[in-house]
């Protein structure tokens, strides 16, 4: 009996394989959909073996036809390193059982439904070794008497590398932010010149901006990924209303304009992540600042409605029809430049996804324009 770690050992031969190769072949709506597949698809038969594939795939495996790579396995195709070393085959090694293609091929034949894994590949041809970072996705397919299993692959090599770099850039970055901010916080303690304290004052606010913003960012890219964590705790309302205000309340934005904030009068404790919530009042607040002429009013300010909590950020004007159907669309913006429109997006992201709150707006003449933030109010004994 051959032996095998992972996956079984059993082979098709060329006759079984030519067989299969023909009869896809013949049917001319399946090699239609598998060319239309804008990345790399191959067709496996029941012993994972290929007996078709689109042009993308015979480009990517740098061969010359489809029939070169006929009854090969995956792995065997793209010269993996381990797809020789078990007898059977690739699939059948015991570095198989990490693999995510060998996974996600082996999972969806024996569960007959869509599967996908990520999966690490290095193989060598031509003595040279190249890794690979792929999405594996298969899916079984039934077709008269035979049972095939449609493979989707995609490189996903500048992906892996793009969140690399971030968490590199992100870390370093954020250490000499962080850095930055404490050295001006140290110079500000010490008995300096009044002619050059409001510089100094100047710096440490924004640095502390540069820190908030970066950290924004960061938080933003986590909440896409899904991947952001969420660390409640008792806080009270109106620390949450004090520490928004006192993001924006000595900032530029806030120049020319009456920024006030209104605290409740009879404080309430409520159970959240204070930094998701703190941070997405804030981006509502620049917002509300952005859009405000000179000497018209911006406010901040609470209510509580049977189990909800509303943090109100309110400011004098009223948005555009055309603008107020685009709100919460990510990268849309009324600013001109590109890259710009991810403010309100992430408040509602981070607020509805992670929180279980809502967002949403009213803008009109009589009202003026007003966003909330509700959060179920959970009150804290």
């Amino acid at each position: 009996m051959v032996e095998t770690y992972f996956d079984t050992p059993e082979k098709s031969n060329d006759i079984e394989i030519n067989k299969s190769y023909k009869f896809l072949f013949s049917n001319y709506l399946i090699m239609q959909l598998l060319e239309s597949y804008p990345q790399i698809a191959l067709i496996l038969d029941s012993n994972r073996q290929i007996v078709s594939a689109n042009k993308n795939a015979v480009k990517f495996l740098e061969e010359t036809d489809l029939e070169k790579v006929l009854g090969k396995r995956f792995g065997e195709a793209i010269n993996c390193i381990h797809s020789n070393e078990m007898q059977a085959g690739c699939g059948t090694s015991i570095f198989c059982t990490e693999c995510g293609a060998a996974k996600s091929i082996k999972e969806a034949r024996e569960s007959l439904s869509f599967t996908t894994y990520e999966c690490r590949i290095t193989s060598q041809k031509n003595n040279l070794l190249n890794a690979y970072d792929l999405r594996v996705s298969t899916s079984p397919l039934y077709i008269d008497n035979y049972f095939f299993l449609i493979v989707y692959i995609e490189d996903i090599q500048f992906e892996k590398r793009k969140q690399s770099l971030e968490r590199v850039f992100f870390h370093d970055i954020l250490n000499t932010a962080g850095a930055i901010k404490n050295i001006v916080e140290i110079i500000s303690e010490e008995n300096i010149n009044e002619d050059i304290r409001e510089y100094v004052d100047m710096l440490k606010s924004s640095s502390a901006q540069l820190l908030n913003e970066i950290i924004f960012q960061k938080l933003i890219i986590s909440a896409e990924r899904n991947e952001l964590p969420v660390n409640k705790k008792i806080i009270s309302v109106n620390m949450i209303l004090k520490s928004a205000y006192n993001l924006y309340s000595k900032h530029y934005l806030a120049e020319d304009k009456e920024f006030s904030v209104e605290y409740l009068k009879n404080d309430i404790e409520i159970e959240t992540d204070k930094t998701i919530v703190i941070r997405s009042i804030g981006n509502l607040i620049k917002n509300a600042l952005e859009a405000t002429k000179k000497s018209n009013k911006v406010k901040l300010f609470a209510e509580i409605k049977n189990e909800w909590i509303y943090f109100n950020i309110w400011n004098e004007g009223v948005i555009p029809q055309d603008v107020q159907l685009q709100i919460f669309q990510r990268s849309f913006s009324t600013k001109s430049k590109e890259g710009r429109g991810i403010g309100t997006y992430s408040v509602k992201l981070f607020i509805e996804n992670f929180l279980n709150g809502k967002v949403f707006f009213n803008s009109n003449e009589k009202e003026q324009t007003c966003f909330t933030i509700a959060l179920l109010r959970n009150e804290i004994a």
